[in-house]
C-alpha cells in the first residue's frame, strides 16, 4: 500500500522496486540453500504470483498518476514534458551526467559570483554523495544496505538527467543510506566535524531561505 502511494506522490517511489525485489530474494535465500537450488530460482519466485503483485506495486502507482495525467491533460508524461515551464533550467529531455558536470563547471569559470553562484555550489557539492554511494564497501550478501544504495543512487542520479542539480541537496534527503554509513562513522573527531559542518550550512541556508533567496 505505502509502495503504491509513494509512486503516486514522488516519481521516486517507483524505485521501491529495487528494495522490494532484495528483500523477496533475501527472505528466499534459506529456502534456496536448504533445497540447493540454483540462484537463478529467485528469477522464478519474484514471478510467482504472490511476490509479482509485491513487486509491480511500485510500478502501478506510477502508473496510475500517468493515468490520471492522461485523463486531466492528455499528457500521460505531464509531470515530465512540464519541467520547463517552472523555469528551473530543466530540460524534458535526457541530459547525460558528464554534460551536466560541464555545465556546472563552465558556471564555477564564468559565473558572477552571486547568490546563484554559491547556490550552483552547494547543489555541485549535493550531487558529490554519488561518488560517496559508489565508494561505499558492501557486502553482496548484505541485501538490505545494497538495496538501500541501489535506491539512493537512482534517486540521486535521476534529477541529472533533466539537465541540471538544482534541488539536488533537497531530493538527496531521500538517499537512506548515506544517513545509515553516517551513523556508523567509528572516528568521534569526524563525526563532530560532520556535524559543526552541518550546523554552520543549516544557519547560513536557513538565513537566506528566510529572506526569499533560492537555496536548492
Amino acid at each position: 500500500i505505502f509502495a503504491f502511494l509513494a509512486a503516486i506522490t514522488r516519481f521516486v517511489g517507483v524505485f521501491l522496486v529495487i528494495p522490494i525485489v532484495f528483500q523477496i530474494i533475501q527472505n528466499s535465500k534459506v529456502k534456496i540453500q536448504k533445497l540447493k537450488l540454483e540462484v537463478k530460482s529467485c528469477l522464478y519466485l519474484i514471478l510467482n504470483t504472490k511476490y509479482l503483485l509485491l513487486v509491480l506495486t511500485p510500478i502501478l502507482g506510477l502508473a496510475s498518476y500517468c493515468f490520471y495525467l492522461w485523463q486531466t491533460t492528455g499528457d500521460p508524461f505531464f509531470f515530465l514534458t512540464s519541467q520547463p515551464i517552472f523555469g528551473a533550467n530543466r530540460s524534458s529531455h535526457l541530459i547525460l551526467l558528464p554534460q551536466v558536470y560541464w555545465r556546472y563547471l563552465k558556471i564555477f569559470f564564468t559565473a558572477a559570483h552571486d547568490s546563484r553562484f554559491y547556490v550552483s555550489v552547494v547543489e555541485f557539492l549535493g550531487i558529490k554523495k554519488l561518488k560517496f554511494i559508489e565508494n561505499c564497501k558492501l557486502k553482496i550478501e548484505n541485501y538490505d544496505l545494497l538495496a538501500l544504495d541501489l535506491f539512493s543512487f537512482a534517486n540521486l542520479l535521476l534529477p541529472t538527467l533533466t539537465g541540471t542539480f538544482s534541488s539536488i541537496p533537497r531530493y538527496s534527503l531521500f538517499s537512506i543510506s548515506i544517513f545509515i554509513y553516517l551513523g556508523q562513522l567509528k572516528n568521534n573527531y569526524i563525526k563532530y566535524l560532520i556535524l559543526i559542518i552541518f550546523v554552520i550550512l543549516h544557519i547560513l541556508l536557513l538565513g537566506y531561505f528566510t529572506q526569499g533567496y533560492f537555496i536548492s
